[in-house]
């Protein structure tokens, strides 16, 4: 029909617009546009809003299904996310999962840096939670989202807006038929220490892709129940170096840090 010809010209047009352009005033433009795998929550105090921030369709769906929909908000990115610090910067606000991202915070563009600009009233969610698996591949979704944050707007962990949803490893059913969750070896050696004789079985699990609702409401959402930690940096100078060290252009001082650190890794 007419109408969809006309559609697909104007997407055509904004498309060729985008090339163009240095991308961040397209995204300043959109930033009221909310992308289409963000769930949001309904509460107009948006300071006491939560935007957990997971991988996977089954983990997102599971968040969505367990959270408090007032104040808990869900977007779901499709695998890991950027490098900024590896990336030139007029292309990293070309990445869709940046340009979703920013959209969802709600907070405007800098032109000129291509940063964002921190405004506490702007700001879609008191709380930015990174919700991924307790593993190796979930512990660097969760640190490529964090340097992106680091990059894109230093003030949002500065001033407490960023936290990591810790996820248990364990899962101990007693012999009641209860569950308990426990986060790492050391909590279940202390568990069965303490408890072994209530004991039935014992669970490792995966991923949050593979815990129901009801999991993950008491693990990562529930206020009383969960294990959340917020991001604090005492030194921004140290942290500056420790991210363009471990996520910048150079592999020397990557290199450097592994050498140092290699007897401090843990294989499981």
């Amino acid at each position: 029909s007419s109408l969809i010809a006309r559609k697909a010209a104007e997407a055509a047009k904004k498309a060729r617009e985008r090339v163009k352009s240095k991308a961040a005033p397209t995204v300043k433009k959109k930033a009221i546009q909310l992308p289409t795998t963000l769930t949001d929550c309904w509460s107009k105090d948006r300071s006491q809003c939560e935007l957990f921030i997971c991988e996977g369709k089954s983990a997102a769906a599971g968040l969505v299904a367990g959270r408090d929909s007032e104040f808990q908000a869900v977007y779901g990115v499709r695998g890991k996310m950027l490098s900024v610090l590896k990336t030139a910067k007029a292309n990293i606000y070309k990445n869709q999962e940046i340009n979703n991202l920013v959209q969802a915070l709600g907070l405007e563009v800098d032109e000129k840096t291509c940063k964002l600009t921190y405004d506490e009233s702007k700001l879609r969610y008191g709380r930015i939670i990174a919700a991924a698996d307790a593993d190796y591949d979930g512990y660097a979704i969760e640190n490529l989202l964090f340097n992106i944050l680091w990059y894109m707007c230093p003030d949002l962990i500065l001033n407490g807006h960023v936290y990591s949803a810790v996820p248990p490893l364990f899962r101990v059913t007693t012999k009641k038929n209860e569950y308990i969750y426990l986060r790492d070896e050391d909590a279940l050696q202390t568990f069965q220490a303490e408890r072994g004789n209530e004991i039935q079985s014992i669970g490792r699990l995966k991923g949050l892709g593979e815990q129901d609702a009801d999991e993950l409401s008491y693990c990562l959402l529930d206020t009383d129940t969960r294990n959340v930690l917020q991001l604090k940096v005492e030194d921004y100078g140290k942290t500056d170096k420790m991210f363009q060290d471990l996520y910048g252009k150079r592999v020397e001082p990557r290199v450097e840090f592994l050498a140092k650190h290699l007897e401090e890794a843990r294989i499981d």
